[in-house]
């Protein structure tokens, strides 16, 4: 097992910083997940790591090993595209075993070995197939498979759900867990979807405009956010700034408890603890109610801030409604005084 460790890592594009200074490390034997909108970087970071886009400064390890001026075919990293980009003329097994051909294993062994890996990903019987008639989802299983083949240090998977259909997602997710858990092998996933982050990842790493603005538990970004800006990502939306006294901040004109000591303060709350109830000192104004599935996506106002929240379906009041909102001290989280959305600039290491 090899930890991944980044470092102080630049990379421009046309002239254009990408990443401007990234610091990421991804433990021996642990699963990252890098999340982020379309756009910061985060393809270009698997890219950097995998020797496949030039550094332009910083430095990049691999265990005990630097990865500068390794090429991309001896850095011991296995790659899993959004694409499962499959040879068309080889059959599921051949397409698994191809690191092994190109390191000249015998034909024999290398067909066992990857019936063994294709029995793992749930493909077991379908080693003599052509991957034309593979579904997406199966295409990606034997990519998978053929990565887990080289026995990589570290196995990188970019977007690997986007082109599966949406009924077999769910399994591929768990396939992917239950694999990388069994292997132990130091896994960096990517995805944009924050649900999926938080499904995938022994930690979450949010990339915004090239830089890594929080790295951690799944459930500290969702509800510990660092920032604005990281809140907004996962969808805490509501933000409360003011001043607190005596344990109280105004909001709407009503004084609202609020943890932490007196003084300028930025607060927020998920959609999903905001509670709506008969009476309360805080009143709102239903601005749009969304049905969204599994709850009612609610737009609130009260005075001049603005809220958001959940409400189950039935329950749910409609556009127009006056309400009345409570706002749980124990759900608010109150953001961190010197927390900035993203690192301050840093002198570029040659």
């Amino acid at each position: 097992m090899s930890a991944l460790a980044c470092s102080g890592v630049v990379v421009s594009a046309a002239g254009a910083p990408v990443l401007r200074g990234v610091d990421l490390t991804v433990a021996a034997g642990s699963r990252t997940v890098l999340v982020g909108p379309s756009g910061a970087g985060k393809t270009t970071l698997l890219r950097t790591v995998a020797g496949l886009a030039p550094l332009d400064a910083g430095e990049i390890r691999l265990g005990a090993r630097s990865l500068r001026g390794v090429p991309a075919h001896r850095r011991r990293i296995a790659v899993v595209f959004q694409e499962p980009r499959l040879l068309p003329h080889l059959d599921v097994a051949d397409n698994v075993a191809f690191a092994l051909r190109a390191a000249g294993v015998r034909r024999a062994e290398r067909r066992r070995r990857a019936r063994a890996l294709l029995d793992d990903v749930g493909l077991g019987g379908f080693a003599d197939r052509r991957v034309r008639g593979l579904s997406g989802g199966e295409q990606q299983r034997v990519a998978l498979a053929r990565a887990l083949c080289a026995e990589p240090e570290l196995l990188m998977l970019d977007e690997p759900l986007a082109a599966v259909d949406p009924n077999r997602r769910e399994g591929l997710r768990r396939l992917i867990v239950d694999l990388q858990r069994a292997r132990a092998v130091t896994t960096l996933l990517i995805t944009h979807d924050r649900a999926e982050a938080a499904e995938l990842g022994e930690r979450v790493a949010l990339m915004l405009e090239g830089w890594i603005v929080q790295h951690a538990p799944p459930r500290e970004l969702f509800e510990r956010p660092a920032s604005a800006a990281v809140a907004r990502f996962f969808g805490a939306a509501n933000l409360l700034r003011g001043d607190v006294r005596a344990g109280r901040l105004a909001v709407a004109g009503v004084d609202v408890p609020v943890p932490g000591p007196d003084g300028p303060a930025t607060f927020t709350i998920r959609p999903e603890h905001v509670v709506l109830c008969d009476s309360a000192p805080l009143a709102a104004t239903v601005v749009e109610a969304v049905y969204a599935g599994t709850h009612v996506r609610l737009a609130l106002q009260a005075g001049s801030q603005r809220l958001q929240a959940h409400a189950v379906g039935g329950d749910a009041p409609p556009a127009g409604a006056r309400i009345a909102v409570e706002l749980p001290v124990d759900r608010l989280w109150r953001l961190p005084a010197t927390a900035p959305d993203a690192p301050a600039p840093r002198a570029a290491r040659p």
